[in-house]
């Protein structure tokens, strides 16, 4: 009798511990969701994340963007696991607390981020470590005609 007790309870203990824990998954770095609101199609882009100093922007780090931004359209990068991950600890060397992106498209128009319905630049708190992750690190990027602004889920 025992031993039928002990196989019960280490069953239920086993299905309890194997169980999903629930909630979302969390990842660490930066996806990107772009929403080109222009009659304009982009080749490329390249995105660069840095901090600033005087008022001036220092890229620290960069990645490239492709395939094509089209008209009108939304597209997603570096979802889930494969999210960028530049070195953060670049702009606390600045020293900079937060940070700043400027991207550059294939028309040659480039431009500091700003934030979204706001006339300040966009930019995320640094973490006290090296990693950004969760909806803090998941932006969206606004191309429109006159200007380039950015927000993040929260």
């Amino acid at each position: 009798m025992k031993t039928k007790i002990v196989i019960v309870v280490a069953s239920i203990f086993l299905l309890i511990s194997c169980a999903d824990p629930g909630g979302d998954p969390v990842f660490e770095g930066f996806s990107l969701a772009i929403f080109n609101k222009t009659n304009q199609t982009y080749d490329d882009a390249k995105l660069f994340i840095g901090g600033m100093k005087n008022n001036v922007f220092i890229p620290t780090d960069s990645i490239l963007i492709s395939p094509k931004i089209k008209t009108n359209s939304t597209y997603y990068y570096f979802g889930d696991e494969n999210r960028w991950k530049p070195d953060l600890y670049k702009i606390r060397e600045i020293p900079s607390d937060r940070c700043y992106f400027f991207i550059k498209l294939s028309d040659n128009r480039e431009s500091l981020l700003g934030k979204y319905n706001q006339t300040e630049p966009f930019s995320i708190e640094l973490p006290s470590d090296n990693v950004i992750g969760g909806n803090k690190g998941s932006i969206r990027i606004y191309i429109y005609n006159d200007r380039i602004t950015a927000d993040v889920d929260e």
